[in-house]
């Protein structure tokens, strides 16, 4: 039976769902999915992609549309109802609701797909109807992202090294990672801090210049004598070069307030390191006290005013307060005991390749697209 579908999503944004858009379109090409791709503009900053990904995006982005049902990726306010093809909407939000226009949007969709089960929860109990529901976990490609990547070089590094990756958000916990990291640990001490971040706007600061005066605050309003270096990658890094970025480093850690599903995470697990991150919200579908450290958090808390669009979306929500103290703990047992950490990064590497991966998660939607062309 053959399967047509036409999708619409960001392509060249360095963010999650255009990471989404790009592999699962990938992915159901190789499993026969004829695809027509249509770009979401969201590109203020770009990264750059291997050619041949480029050229297999391209031929997409030349196939007029098919007949095929419509699948937007994104946020549910650039959704549209499709009056004439069955019209699917995949999201997620990192906090324990939606807003209501959100909900208003996703119940004029003949189906949203959310990756998580946590989304399923929370979209339903801000109003979505349940049956337009669809959980449908996202992947990583474990070919890749391996622990034999040759590692990212890096001049300013010293001895054991933390690694971060994301948007800087305060939803990412970077203000508690910074304070956690300088608190915990002295200049003597051979361990540093890797924050690869950027800002995804019209701001977009390159050289990491302005989130550099922002690091430099926060370490001084948390130590006032020396700490031990905190090294900023500002500049997007090409397809390419990202599985190096996490073999240079020794731990992955994020005390994110929420997440709609975390792909760095999941990436740095591929990559075989030990993960340090909230347990709570999304991830907790592929987390575990077996295969990462969990940083228990200390309830749910309004999110403050961040920007106008935002605090749209955000309207009435809250995220989690993850432990200062836990993450303080879990960073120095970490750099104790690194043999038991490898060994959980191992293990987080394998329940990565049995449960999610690119291939896994096409192949679940292609036996749901098989179903919707059944009527069923």
């Amino acid at each position: 039976m053959g399967i047509s579908l036409n999708v619409r999503g960001p392509i060249h944004d360095p963010g999650g769902y255009a990471e989404i858009t790009r592999s699962l379109t990938v992915q159901l090409h190789r499993l026969g999915v004829s695809i027509s791709l249509q770009r979401h503009p969201w590109d203020f900053v770009r990264t750059a992609l291997d050619e041949e990904t480029q050229v297999l995006l391209d031929s997409m982005l030349s196939v007029v549309r098919n007949d095929g049902p419509v699948l937007h990726i994104g946020v549910p306010d650039d959704f549209r109802r499709e009056p004439d093809c069955f019209s699917i909407g995949l999201t997620m939000l990192e906090t324990d609701r939606i807003c209501a226009h959100w909900v208003k949007i996703c119940n004029q969709m003949d189906e949203i797909w959310v990756p998580s089960t946590f989304n399923q929860q929370t979209f339903v109990s801000s109003g979505v109807e349940a049956d337009r529901l669809k959980v449908m976990p996202l992947g990583v490609d474990p070919q890749r992202f391996h622990p034999e990547a040759p590692p990212l070089p890096l001049s300013q590094k010293r001895g054991f090294a933390f690694l971060a990756n994301f948007e800087w958000s305060l939803r990412k916990g970077y203000d508690l990672l910074i304070r956690a990291f300088v608190s915990e640990f002295s200049r003597e001490e051979e361990v540093c801090l890797i924050l690869k971040t950027y800002r995804n706007d019209p701001g977009f600061d390159p050289r990491g210049e302005a989130i550099q005066k922002e690091v430099d605050q926060l370490v001084e309003r948390t130590r006032k004598t020396g700490s031990p270096p905190i090294i900023i990658i500002g500049e997007i890094l090409s397809m390419d070069s990202m599985p190096s970025l996490y073999t240079a480093a020794d731990c992955y850690i994020l005390p994110t307030r929420g997440e709609g599903w975390n792909l760095p995470v999941m990436e740095a697990m591929a990559a075989g390191l030990p993960v340090i991150t909230t347990g709570w919200s999304a991830p907790m579908d592929f987390l575990s006290e077996a295969n990462s450290y969990l940083i228990p958090i200390q309830g749910l808390e309004p999110l403050p005013p961040i920007e106008r669009w935002k605090d749209r979306i955000y309207a009435g929500s809250c995220w989690a307060r993850p432990s200062l103290k836990e993450t303080r703990r879990w960073m120095r047992h970490v750099f104790v005991n690194r043999q038991e950490a490898k060994g959980k990064g191992m293990r987080a590497r394998a329940d990565v390749l049995t449960g999610f991966t690119w291939e896994i998660s096409a192949q679940r939607m292609l036996d749901r697209l098989r179903k919707i062309k059944m009527g069923l």
